[in-house]
């Protein structure tokens, strides 16, 4: 007789900790990488725990979280309407099971994971790019200009680069506590090369620890735009530890933008320089 295999409680949740959950699963060694146009924008890594095998700690699935939905809406995309981590899916059917994003788990290393390809792009009708509808960044001699959007077309992005293609190699990958959430890919450009564009209504910004930066999300279907750092008065400056003022002192003339987001650019291509945020930038984050 096969012995049941072991179990291991994971436990998950979005960055500002509203939303907390916990599943019992064999040790994770993969997720699935779907291509879809949101799973490509949002980065997820779909773990599926089995219906009734996720039981939630803190917060609400139908009041705590937004759901979007778009297509046939047969899915509903969940995400903290706080911080925009997305922490999962389900579906009103009743034989469907919450499936959780790997990238929520607290401690589960996703760069070590087996990610088996899923090929949702070829379901249903083509996704249609939204039109950036703010106005264009100069590009300097050798750049070129890109834009983007979140799903719903809510907020859109343009900004000028070099080629984001295989000879790009600026592009960073962070495992900080809120990037590793996003799954982003940034491309850090000067500030005037960057053009957010939406109501004012529909763009989350989420802050936290130092507060220098603000995380640009919409609010509608919650994907993450960019990594913007806040106007810090030259108190507040003064006010920050050494190692952050010096981040700000460096940086804060610069943005962040998600490459995920971007029409035309394939990340899997970027040669993205790997951040261990996650232990080298300073900051006193707590998993709930």
């Amino acid at each position: 007789m096969t012995a049941e295999p072991k179990t291991i409680t994971y436990r998950g949740n979005c960055h500002c900790g509203a939303f907390v959950f916990q599943t019992a699963l064999p040790e994770i060694k993969s997720a699935i990488d779907c291509n879809c146009s949101i799973c490509a924008k949002k980065g997820y890594l779909w773990i599926f725990p089995g219906k009734g095998n996720v039981e939630i700690v803190k917060g609400s699935v139908e009041e705590g979280l937004t759901a979007y939905e778009f297509g046939p809406k047969k899915l509903k995309h969940l995400f903290c309407p706080t911080c925009a981590s997305p922490v999962g899916g389900f579906s009103d059917d009743e034989n469907f099971q919450l499936a959780l994003n790997a990238h929520c788990f607290q401690g589960l290393v996703t760069s070590d994971l087996e990610k088996p390809p899923y090929d949702g792009a070829s379901l249903g009708e083509p996704y249609e790019h939204p039109v950036h509808k703010g106005a264009l960044p100069t590009p300097d001699a050798g750049e070129v200009v890109y834009t983007g959007s979140c799903h719903c077309g809510a907020v859109t992005v343009a900004t000028a680069s070099k080629p984001l293609d295989e000879t790009y190699e600026g592009a960073i990958e962070c495992n900080c506590s809120s990037c590793e959430r996003y799954a982003a890919i940034w491309v850090y450009r000067p500030n005037k090369a960057v053009v957010l564009s939406g109501d004012e209504a529909n763009i989350g910004r989420y802050q936290f620890n130092r507060r220098m930066l603000s995380k640009v999300f919409c609010n509608i279907c919650g994907v993450v735009m960019a990594n913007l750092f806040n106007e810090l008065t030259s108190e507040q400056v003064e006010a920050l530890p050494e190692l952050p003022r010096r981040i700000y002192d460096a940086q804060h003339e610069y943005t962040g933008v998600n490459a995920r987001v971007l029409q035309g650019v394939d990340v899997a291509r970027f040669k993205t320089k790997k951040v261990d945020g996650l232990n080298k930038i300073p900051g006193e984050y707590a998993n709930p």
